[in-house]
Order: C-alpha cells, then sequence, then structure tokens
C-alpha cells in the first residue's frame, strides 16, 4: 500500500469515527429530550408583542436541551385546546398582563375556559410546566395574569418546573433596544419632523419620519418600533459641570471611542458626585440606560420611511427627546418588534377603525396597508380629538383614501366642538344600529390609542352595544384587535 493510499485510508476511518460520534451524540439529545417529555408547547398572550418575541427566542433553549424544531409548537394562548394540553408533556407560558391585571387579548378565551371560575375538568398531572409573567410593577396587579396561568396549571394537577418568573419591564435594564426579545437593533436617521397641531389646546402632536441606516427592516401595520431615547444636551451638559468633567473627553469603552457626553446622554445620571478619574476610566457603562419607549408604526415600508405620531408630553422621555432634543439629520437606535396580534390577515373584509389621538398612527398604517390591496372592503374611520379647526390630522391624506376608495367612510369626533358626541365611545353608542349593522356583515374592529382612557370606554361601549358574549366572539375569531398602550 502506497503512503498516498494510506493517507486516503486514514482519512476515511477518521471521518467515519467522527460522523458515528456526532451521530451518538444526536441520539442522546433526542433520548434526554423524550425523557424530559417528549414533544414541548411554547404557547404566549401577547398584546405589544414583547411576550411573543420572548417565546420566540425561548425555542432555541428548548432545542439547545435537544428538542428537534417539530417536536416545539408555538401558538398564541387562544388556541390552546384540551387535545394540545393532554398531548403534551412540557410546556412553557410566557404571558403579559394587560391594563388592570386583565389577560391580553389573545389569551382572554384561555382565562374564560380555564381560569375564571367555570374551569373545565381536565386532568394535566402528565404535564410539567414554567411560567414567565411580563408586567409592570408600577401598577398594582403586577404580572396578576401570569400569577393566575400559573396558580390555575397547578390547580389542574400540572406540576411546575420552577416558581413563577417575573419580568418587570417597568424597571431598564443594561443592554440595548429590544434585549431579551430577539429583535434586530437598527440604526435610524431622523428625515423629518413636523407639529400637526399648532394652536391646538392639547399637548402639540408631530408626525416623525424615520430613514433607516442601511437596508430597511420589513414590518407591517400592528408593529412597534421601541427605541432607546437620550438625554437633552442641556441636562447631561449641567450634570457634567457639577462633576467638573468636560464632557468632550473621548472615552473607549469595547473597542468603541464616543465622547463622554455622548456616553452619558444614554444613561440614567446618579445624583451623587462621581470622582473624574471613575468617569474618564469608563465607569458608567455599569449605569442603567434610559428606560426604552414604544410607539406604533403609522406607514409601510413601501413608503420608504417609518413614520410615527407622536404626543410630546411634559417631562416624557420618549417623546421629548423625538419632537424637541433630537436635532433633523440625527440619529438614534430602535427595533421592530412584530405583533402579529395586531395584523390584518385579509383586508378584503370589511374593518371599523377607532382611535384617538396619537393612535391615528396604528388607523393609518392599516389604511395605507389597505390601500395596496387590489380589492379592499369596506373601512370605516371614527377618530376623536380636541378642536374641530385645529385638530383634523393628516385631512390631505384621509381624503385622498375616501376619494379613492380605500376609505368607505370617516367620522371625527370632536370633545371641544359643544354640540354632539365629545368622544369616540359616545359617537358609538348614538350609532348603535349602523355599528352594528356593519359589523354583522363580518367586519374586523381595530382600536388604537389609550388603554386607560379610550381603549377602555370603546370597549365598555362594544360590549353594551353587542353584548358581552359577540364581544368575546369577535375576539376568539380574531376580529376584534386592540393596539393599546
Amino acid at each position: 500500500m502506497t503512503e498516498y493510499q494510506r493517507s486516503i485510508l486514514a482519512g476515511a476511518v477518521i471521518i467515519a469515527w467522527t460522523s458515528w460520534c456526532l451521530w451518538l451524540y444526536w441520539r442522546q439529545r433526542r433520548v434526554r429530550a423524550a425523557a424530559a417529555g417528549g414533544a414541548a408547547l411554547v404557547a404566549y398572550a401577547s398584546q405589544s408583542g414583547t411576550a411573543e418575541a420572548l417565546a420566540r427566542q425561548k425555542i432555541d433553549d428548548l432545542k439547545a436541551e435537544g428538542y428537534s424544531g417539530d417536536e416545539i409548537r408555538l401558538l398564541p394562548l387562544n388556541q390552546l385546546t384540551n387535545e394540545a394540553l393532554l398531548s403534551t408533556r412540557r410546556a412553557l407560558f410566557v404571558v403579559s398582563t394587560f391594563g388592570d391585571g386583565e389577560p391580553p387579548d389573545n389569551g382572554r378565551a384561555f382565562a374564560r375556559r380555564y381560569l375564571n371560575g367555570a374551569r373545565l375538568p381536565l386532568d394535566l398531572s402528565h404535564l410539567s410546566y414554567s411560567v414567565i409573567a411580563l408586567g409592570d410593577s408600577a401598577y398594582t396587579k403586577f404580572c396578576a395574569f401570569g400569577q393566575a396561568v400559573y396558580r390555575g396549571l397547578a390547580a389542574m394537577g400540572a406540576k411546575p418546573l420552577q416558581p413563577l418568573v417575573r419580568i418587570d419591564s417597568g424597571k431598564p435594564n443594561t443592554t440595548s433596544p429590544g434585549a431579551g426579545t430577539a429583535d434586530a437593533v437598527n440604526y435610524w436617521q431622523l428625515a423629518d419632523r413636523q407639529l400637526l397641531n399648532p394652536g391646538s389646546p392639547g399637548d402639540p402632536l408631530y408626525r416623525i419620519e424615520l430613514r433607516a441606516c442601511g437596508p430597511s427592516p420589513a414590518w407591517r401595520a400592528g408593529d412597534v418600533l421601541t427605541i432607546r431615547p437620550r438625554l437633552a444636551r442641556r441636562v447631561v451638559e449641567q450634570w457634567l459641570a457639577r462633576q467638573g468633567v468636560d464632557g468632550a473627553n473621548w472615552i473607549t469603552v469595547a473597542g468603541h471611542s464616543r465622547t463622554l457626553a455622548a456616553w452619558l446622554s444614554e444613561r440614567q445620571l446618579p445624583d451623587r458626585i462621581c470622582q473624574p478619574g471613575q468617569l474618564l476610566g469608563g465607569e458608567f457603562v455599569d449605569w442603567p440606560l434610559l428606560p426604552e419607549r414604544e410607539y406604533s408604526v403609522a406607514s409601510r415600508p413601501e413608503e420608504g420611511r417609518l413614520i410615527l405620531l407622536v404626543r410630546q408630553r411634559r417631562g416624557g422621555l420618549g417623546s421629548g427627546w423625538l419632537t424637541r432634543y433630537c436635532p433633523v439629520g440625527g440619529f438614534l437606535a430602535g427595533c421592530i418588534r412584530v405583533n402579529a396580534h395586531c395584523h390584518t390577515l385579509d383586508h378584503r373584509r370589511p374593518i371599523l377603525l377607532i382611535g384617538a389621538g396619537s393612535g391615528l398612527a396604528g388607523l393609518r398604517a392599516q389604511l395605507a396597508e389597505r390601500a395596496r390591496c387590489p380589492s379592499p372592503g369596506r373601512s370605516w374611520l371614527i377618530y376623536g380629538e380636541r378642536s374641530p379647526e385645529v385638530d383634523r390630522h393628516l385631512a390631505s391624506e384621509i381624503d385622498g383614501w375616501l376619494e379613492a376608495g380605500t376609505l368607505s367612510r370617516c367620522d371625527r369626533v370632536f370633545s371641544r366642538a359643544g354640540n354632539g358626541p365629545r368622544y369616540v365611545q359616545h359617537f358609538l353608542t348614538a350609532n348603535g344600529e349602523q355599528v352594528a349593522s356593519f359589523l354583522s356583515q363580518g367586519a374586523d374592529v381595530y382600536v388604537c390609542g389609550s388603554s386607560a382612557g379610550m381603549g377602555e370606554a370603546v370597549h365598555r361601549a362594544l360590549a353594551d352595544l353587542l353584548g358581552t358574549q359577540a364581544v368575546n366572539r369577535l375576539f376568539d375569531e380574531g376580529r376584534y384587535r386592540r393596539d393599546l398602550y
């Protein structure tokens, strides 16, 4: 045998041995996964897409434990059935709490079936489970729905793998936008900023246009842009003046060089006096970043810009940065959070669009997306604001959609008009027969705006008009979608 042949033979033996080892490793992973409970389930209940994004990220953790992709099911909580629960031996539930301790819209049916007193008789003693609960500790009923899911599963005999995990969205972390959600961070340039309501009795409302730096990410109507705001320059300068440190010093951290003022503008500044050497040495990297802010997208990608409608709030961190302090031409970091719960799957269906104030953002995105549909269904826009003289936002666009047939009817409701319904919920009540008739034709309902005010009032008006059971059916059929904040 020649030296060349011996080399070939040795290589073949090495390849065969390596393949055999890899096969044994793969088989052992499968055995461990089977021993852990066979097929796995990841279920989520998400109002704005955060819990859904985290649930998708957790699938990778299960794969690392030995589960293959076809062994893992991902489902919104509403789609869970007795059969799905009975055929699963291991489950992870990632659920948000919405409003005053309520389930998100795509978890309401699950709550009715299994948690709200009328629990179906179900023996889940075969099921091992974990629950990750998302919430905001600023609310009294912090993670209340997650706790209800955790206790409800235990009451049906399921065995918890670990104590309930609570994630507080109200506490900022020290990572980049979208951390913990598998969302990709993009950088955007503020291309244009326009005040929509000069002279309004309400707070200023701005149309913000952002241009992606590099390839533009994809998004859909109903998705959310999460940004990391910055402090106003004067705030950083005043803080640095108290420290006796020049913010123009260039500081390098993890291979990235920026001025000290630029580094600090993204962080919560402590009240204490810091030593100059500590600042110049990069101590600030351990300080919490400013909390993220979320905004409903108001455009479709084909328009070439990501459009936001932002109400400037006094002392507002995100709104202040976007509407006042970030210069036109300046840059910001942000990520698109997919919110599939609020996607419209078929624009050929009729739709009732209801909103107020900056909630017009989500409604505009729906109409912009609908305009690309060859044969859109009828659409009815009911929109609330303050003054009929100065608060007719996007009037030319809305008129264009009316003329083109994308929008079938538009009713503006003004709280300062002095006559007629003051708010959109009053309009729904006053026009109940027409609203009920429109919905009886298979129309979807899409609500965008403030949760505590408009959102809750609209929900009560619809329940009074249609009945609670009919509204629940709208939720269950995916025809009632709420983009609320």
